[in-house]
This record gives C-alpha cells, sequence and structure tokens, in this order.
C-alpha cells in the first residue's frame, strides 16, 4: 500500500504542512494531487532533495456549502518512489476551524493531498502535529521525543481536532469538549453526555457488540455549517446543538435525536457515498428513533416526521443519476416510518439489523437479505425507493 507521513504545524489561524509521498511502485513521469484553493504549495522534492517542477492545473469549484474549492496539481519529471510536498495556508468548510483555541480539520476542508494520482485509492497515513502540550489532540498520543502528537486514523480520513483553554463534561461512557457562551451551554453539555448513558447499551443490544469504549463528543465554537458529524469514533457538532433551549426551556429530546443519530453511525456505515448512503443515513436515523419510541417520545418522533414531510421535494432515493440524494437523511426516514405503520417497531429493528450484519453494504444485498425473512416488505420497499414523494403516503 502507499504511505504517506505529515507533518502539521499549528500557527494561530494557518497550518504549515511537510506531506511525505511513498509510492509502493517507482514513478517515471509525473503524478497529480489535488488540495484546497487556501494552500499555498512552496516547493517539492524528490527523496535526493531535488525540487521539482510543478503546475496548478486547474480549479475545482466544489457545488458545495460544505467542501472547500480545491487547485489540482501537476508535478513533472517525477523519478522515484518517495516525494514531498511542503505548502501552508487555511481552508473553509464543514468544522473546518483555525484559531488561537482550536484547530479542526477534514477532507471537507482538502487540507493534505487527494486523491493523488497514480496510487488511488486509500493511503496508509499517519500524522505527527506540533501544537505543543498546551493543546490536547483528541485520538492521538504524545509523543515526548518528538514533541509531537501521533495520530493514525481509524477510517479512511485524516481529521484533526487540537483544543485549548475548553470545558470538559464527563459521564457514563462519554466525555464533551465545549466551549460555552453563556451558563445555559453547561447545561446542554450535560444533556449531550448524559444521553449516551441510554443510547450506548442499547445501540450495544441492538447490534450485538460495542464499538468504542468511552464515546468523545466535541462542540465547536461556529455556526459556519451547522450540524454533526461522527469521524474516528468521535462526534463532532456545530453551536447548533446549543441552539437548543435559548429560547424555550432545555429540551433533552432533540439533543439525544441529534447524539444517537451520530453515535450510531458507529455501527450503521458502510454503504457508498452515492445514492446507496440512504442506507447509512436512514439506519443512523431510525436507531436513534427506536430508542426514542421505546422510551415514551412517540410524541416528540411523530412531530420529526411531520417536519420531514413539510420539508420533502419531490426525489426518488434512487436518484435517476446514481448521485447521492440532496434529501438523504429525510427520504428514508419516511419510508421506515410508513413501514412502522404497517408492521411495528420489531420489523424496523430488524432492518437495521440487517443492514449493519451486512458484509456487502448496498441496496440490493439489503434487500435479498429481508426478503428471506420478510418477502412482503419488498414490495413496498422497491416502491418507496422510486418514489418521488413519501410523505403523502403518510
Amino acid at each position: 500500500m502507499n504511505r504517506m507521513l505529515l507533518r502539521l504545524w499549528k500557527r494561530s489561524d494557518a497550518i504549515e504542512v511537510e506531506c511525505r509521498l511513498d509510492f509502493r511502485e517507482p514513478l517515471s513521469g509525473s503524478f497529480t494531487f489535488q488540495l484546497a484553493c487556501g494552500y499555498q504549495v512552496d516547493r517539492i522534492v524528490d527523496s535526493d532533495g531535488r525540487c521539482l517542477e510543478f503546475e496548478s492545473a486547474e480549479k475545482r469549484t466544489i457545488d458545495s456549502p460544505y467542501r472547500a474549492d480545491r487547485g489540482c496539481y501537476v508535478v513533472k519529471n517525477a523519478l522515484g518512489t518517495q516525494f514531498s510536498i511542503f505548502y501552508s495556508g487555511a481552508s473553509r468548510a464543514q468544522h473546518t476551524l483555525f484559531s488561537d483555541d482550536v484547530l479542526a480539520i477534514n477532507r471537507a476542508s482538502g487540507w493534505y493531498p487527494c486523491p493523488i494520482s497514480p496510487g488511488g485509492g486509500v493511503w496508509d497515513a499517519e500524522v505527527f502535529i506540533y501544537p505543543g502540550l498546551d493543546y490536547v489532540v483528541l485520538n492521538a498520543h504524545f509523543l515526548p521525543e518528538e514533541n509531537a502528537w501521533y495520530y493514525r486514523p481509524q477510517e479512511d480520513e485524516l481529521f484533526i481536532v487540537a483544543l485549548k483553554n475548553y470545558r470538559c463534561k464527563r459521564s457514563q461512557g462519554g466525555v464533551i469538549y465545549y466551549y460555552p457562551q453563556d451558563d445555559t451551554d453547561d447545561h446542554i453539555a450535560a444533556l449531550c453526555v448524559n444521553s449516551l448513558a441510554g443510547l450506548l447499551p442499547y445501540f450495544e443490544s441492538l447490534y450485538g457488540c460495542n464499538t468504542v469504549d468511552e464515546v468523545s463528543i466535541v462542540s465547536l465554537p461556529t455556526s459556519f455549517n451547522a450540524g454533526a458529524y461522527n469521524i474516528d469514533r468521535t462526534i463532532i457538532l456545530n453551536r447548533l446543538v446549543f441552539a437548543y433551549g435559548k429560547d424555550t426551556a432545555v429540551s433533552e429530546e432533540p439533543i439525544t435525536h441529534l447524539i444517537g443519530h451520530e453515535l450510531a453511525h458507529n455501527w450503521c456505515c458502510g454503504a457508498a457515498g452515492n445514492w446507496e448512503d440512504w442506507l447509512n443515513e436512514t439506519s443512523a436515523e431510525w436507531s436513534a428513533l427506536a430508542y426514542l419510541l421505546e422510551n415514551g417520545h412517540t410524541s416528540y418522533v411523530h412531530d420529526v416526521i411531520l417536519d420531514y414531510c413539510r420539508e420533502e421535494k419531490p426525489e426518488p432515493i434512487r436518484t435517476r443519476d446514481g448521485e447521492r440524494p440532496s434529501q438523504v437523511h429525510l427520504k428514508g426516514t419516511l419510508l421506515f416510518y410508513h413501514l412502522y405503520r404497517m408492521y411495528d417497531l420489531a420489523v424496523i429493528k430488524y432492518l437495521l439489523k440487517a443492514f449493519v450484519e451486512l458484509r456487502e453494504k448496498n441496496t440490493d444485498s439489503w434487500l435479498r437479505r429481508i426478503g428471506k425473512h420478510y418477502p412482503q416488505l419488498i414490495p413496498e420497499i422497491i416502491e418507496g425507493l422510486h418514489a418521488e414523494l413519501l410523505g403523502g403516503r403518510l
């Protein structure tokens, strides 16, 4: 496998990076890579220290509010297997933050070379991070001999979160790092981490296995592209979650719903990021909704479904172009609610477990699995996959 070694130095509002690429097969000619447009490539050298000629071939505009635009680079006269890219800068994307107290970067922020050609696919990556001991770096450990934090991703993404001057709350099964703006935030932070005490054992029982000993939750002090995200068994939140309760009484239900959905992605994952992503999102959403239903929050779940019906726009789950549905978070949820009303929650829980237990995570495999036990569901599901609107059936 090709290997990538990154050394990252944090500045107040940017980073400096040295990225060494080790190709498994020797190159003879050139290679290409992409970086977010906010980064400036200083130089590229081979294993002999020889500076290589490179050029910016194009700017790739990403039609998404969550991802940074990227520049494509072509490196010429690349001979051998080892090359180092030196660059610096910052970008703007979902759950990305450069400040005196926080560094949060991920694939959406385009902070590391990806994709790389030739090579493509997954690279075996490791990162040395140099923010100092006054920071804590999540999912990393400090190496005194390097004076650096060492990070290896659990998943196919390099997500770095370095924090200082934060508050921290712990509860059974989890810890939350946050930056409060008023006293209400302390209470809501406690609700976030306390929700894990019920959610974790429920999901472990539902799916028959556990995936993490302690869940880390980080609330970033930003509202840019507000939302939630689960990567490397860590839940990342924007300030959206702390908006709950600002003008009204604090409610545990939406917080449990949000944390439950993101936590469930520890199990509910694996389908491709095209239209098949509906399986990941629907199973995560209904894991959280099943927990709420079984704990007496039927009225809240009903209100969630009504909101989804109001938000729904004409578009099938199995999109005509095969791309990811723009309403991936609600379409499958409505389809499952239709099945829940026709049958019961036990059937929904079977559908969830059937997906999680699949080796080949796609809709066809899932339908074949379901058909062995509940063949009567297949026509309903297939009809729902192609329906323009699902809310009208509810």
